[in-house]
């Protein structure tokens, strides 16, 4: 632009034009305003970058990040990405907030560092270009990689004695309790109502699941990795299966249970071990 400036001004006063003059002295004011409409359209802004979820080593994790806009004006055009070429383009509205997501790729376990991001704009002419680095307080988890074990885990199993638990179900008659309407007809106790003693319905249970416990000793001949891989797939499948499972490992030990907390502990001690 500053080329072109230069040979409209000596090709006017060369020719005495003044339109040419003229021509010239608008497009540098053009310039100065885009260089100062592109700064003004960036500053203010406020960035928030949320803490991300944990993934599965070799899935992208996702970083969101929040712009707010106090100000009055609209902000048009602003990136955020990994790098000044690759950005993602957003409007925020005067008093709003917008979000922005950013891939990462993983490869391996353990905790990663989310790099530095690029928030820029070129708004309103593309001529100049303001930008800033933002940096995310927070580290992704990266759960290790589950690997399904091609042998069965020898896991140690706890029977019903040792707290195994139990919910309704059609098995083990548990107690009677008086009839409600809707109960099934097989569960009314017709011998109790036949001498007159009332309406009751048999509750029954079942147990719910063995207690496991799975231990690195099970999985200590395999490579390391893909020992830690080997037992987080089984943490996946106790879970999925509503089994209550704990974990042994050589420097740290999780009690039996279950949930999705649970299950985020156990894959965290492996994904840091």
């Amino acid at each position: 632009m500053l080329g072109i400036l230069v040979l409209i001004l000596i090709a006017s006063t060369n020719y005495q034009n003044n339109m040419g003059f003229m021509a010239g002295f608008v497009l540098l004011a053009v310039g100065f305003l885009s260089l100062f409409y592109t700064f003004r359209n960036l500053k203010g802004i406020e960035v928030r970058c949320l803490k991300s979820a944990p993934v599965f080593a070799s899935n992208d994790a996702i970083v969101t990040v929040q712009l707010f806009n106090t100000t009055q004006s609209q902000r048009v055009g602003i990136g955020l990405g990994l790098s000044k070429k690759s950005v993602r383009y957003v409007d925020v509205a005067a008093e709003s907030k917008s979000s922005v997501q950013v891939n990462l790729a993983t490869n391996k376990r353990g905790l990663l560092d989310v790099p530095r991001l690029a928030c820029t704009t070129m708004f309103p002419f593309g001529i100049f270009e303001a930008w800033s680095w933002v940096r995310s307080p927070y580290q992704v988890l990266v759960y290790p990689k589950p690997i399904p074990c091609p042998e069965p885990l020898v896991a140690s199993n706890r029977g019903i004695e040792d707290g195994n638990t139990r919910e309704k179900g059609a098995e083990d008659f548990h107690s009677l309790r008086d009839y409600q309407a809707g109960d099934p007809i097989k569960q009314v106790m017709w011998k109790a109502y036949a001498r007159e003693r009332g309406l009751y319905s048999k509750e029954f249970e079942d147990y719910v699941g063995e207690q496991q416990t799975l231990s690195w000793d099970s999985v200590a001949h395999y490579e390391k990795e893909l020992a830690i891989s080997y037992l987080a797939d089984a943490v996946l499948s106790a879970e999925e299966s509503q089994q209550h499972y704990g974990l042994e490992l050589p420097q740290q030990t999780i009690a039996t249970g279950q949930g999705a907390e649970h299950m985020h502990s156990c894959l965290k001690a492996l994904a840091l071990m």
